[in-house]
């Protein structure tokens, strides 16, 4: 092999038969995971590869024991407090994304050599290999998880996939977040091979130098999806308004990236240019970085939670208990706060479907113990979205008023809310609804349930206070 050539995030080595081997090592982690630097190496190490005249083909594979895990959460987070413009963001996601288009339209046949899980972007990255080789071992997880995290897969994810597989089963994989093993993946035909762990990098090595073919399906003259593609297609439109209903249905409009995932899925794949449907899912990809959904369910239930696993572990306690009485009181407030609308007049029907439709679980007056039976002497009308903001604000009035009492600290009052009480991820727990708003809209928020619906919306002075502390609850994000 001549001298490799050392990259912050690879390394890039030939070999005396023209192979390239590109590594991929972020350093200081623990796991592979996607930076901007690794974006713009990887578009680097592409056009290097496309101009080296002694190298014939590539094989990428990882410098650690696992493949790569994908995003940086802790980046995707901070992207929503830099307030970005539409085009700022659509920038700023657009570069994984042409990276690894370099990579595919290089002119060179690449495989990827897969050692361990590859999640999310990592999945992509291989993708947009032309040959994808997997250690046969069942732990190993192969998916595109980004739906369960508030965002869609954002490097060719929605277009590769569907091209490969047709859309009926990329969209089950992509709508679902699911994670599948070596041999299921090449059951469905994402992955080429699955080979003993010491015959991997052979077996990509041996593709490139035997078989290597440098283009895509998709980039071929006469390319179609497999199955179809195009609403004018009775089976591609039945199917497209039966997920697109299922997905409405299931999370009740409160998460934007089902929906943007079958938009991408369902116009990505009409268009003939690869690289118009990618900019299709940029646009949309770029627009979830900006919506706060994605900011709340990633801060919340991965890195605090994560946060919160470790501290468990470290103390040898599974669970903690001002937690779970914090949960069970802003539980019964819920529980309290259907029942006076019941009381008031409001039509019980209306009180638990406007409960479903903020994300709740279940209904006030489905958990009250004692339920709800006698009949108000007269009905009152009331807006249906007034009645669901009444039934999580009542929830985050009280946690918010034991938070400034100093008894519960903002992180794990999102957790314990979402975990304990079924409060909507969507929203990511109870302070993470006022931080998305700010402390000043919320208050005036309090105001008008006040009016609407009583005293028991009335913040106290004690609470007013620590507004003088700051609109937002969290610290903005570095």
């Amino acid at each position: 092999m001549t001298e490799p050539i050392q990259f912050e995030t690879l390394t890039y080595r030939l070999a005396g038969n023209g192979v390239v081997f590109i590594a991929i090592d972020v350093k200081g982690r623990k796991v592979n995971v996607l930076t901007p630097q690794l974006h713009r190496e990887i578009g680097v190490v592409a056009e290097r590869l496309a101009g080296d005249g002694d190298a014939i083909g590539a094989v990428v594979h990882s410098g650690k024991s696992s493949f790569m895990a994908g995003g940086d959460l802790n980046r995707i987070v901070r992207y929503y407090d830099l307030q970005r413009s539409p085009e700022e963001a659509y920038q700023q996601s657009r570069s994984y994304t042409e990276a690894l288009r370099k990579l595919e339209t290089c002119g060179k046949p690449v495989a990827v050599a897969v050692n361990g899980a590859a999640l999310g972007g990592g999945l992509e990255l291989t993708l947009a290999c032309h040959y994808r080789v997997v250690v046969d071992d069942p732990e190993i997880r192969l998916g595109l998880p980004e739906v369960t995290l508030g965002l869609i897969p954002g490097g060719g994810g929605t277009q590769r996939l569907p091209r490969m597989i047709g859309l009926k089963e990329a969209a089950s994989l992509i709508l679902s977040g699911k994670s599948i093993s070596p041999a299921e993946a090449l059951e469905l035909g994402i992955v080429d091979q699955v080979v003993a762990a010491d015959e991997l990098l052979s077996a990509a090595e041996k593709w490139v130098l035997e078989s290597g073919n440098p283009q895509q399906p998709w980039d071929r003259k006469g390319f179609r999806v497999p199955g179809g593609a195009g609403l004018s297609d009775m089976n591609i439109g039945r199917l497209f308004s039966l997920l697109t209903a299922r997905m409405s249905a299931e999370h009740r409009h409160n998460y934007p990236a089902p929906i943007a995932a079958l938009r991408c899925l369902f116009n990505g794949t009409t268009v003939k240019s690869m690289d118009a449907a990618l900019k299709i899912e940029t646009r949309e990809f770029s627009a979830l970085t900006r919506n706060p959904v994605a900011r709340n369910i990633i801060r919340t239930m991965f890195i605090n939670k994560g946060q919160a696993d470790r501290a468990a572990e470290s103390s040898g306690r599974a669970g903690n208990g001002r937690n779970r009485a914090f949960s069970e009181k802003c539980r019964q407030a819920y529980v309290d706060q259907g029942l006076r609308m019941a009381a008031d007049g409001i039509r019980p029907a209306l009180i638990e479907n406007a409960a479903f439709a903020a994300g709740m679980p279940e209904g006030p007056l489905g958990m009250a113990e004692e339920g709800f039976h006698d009949r108000p002497e007269k009905t009152r009308t009331m807006d249906v979205e007034a009645v669901k903001q009444a039934l999580l604000c009542i929830q985050v009035l009280t946690a918010a008023e034991i938070w400034a009492e100093g008894l519960i600290e903002p992180a794990d009052a999102d957790l314990a809310s979402i975990l304990g009480c079924g409060f909507p991820s969507y929203t990511g727990g109870v302070m993470s609804f006022i931080d998305t708003m700010g402390m000043g809209q919320f208050f005036a928020l309090c105001d008008q349930l006040t009016a609407d619906f009583g005293e028991d919306f009335r913040p106290s002075e004690r609470l007013r206070g620590k507004a003088g502390e700051g609109d937002r609850i969290y610290p903005p994000a570095a």
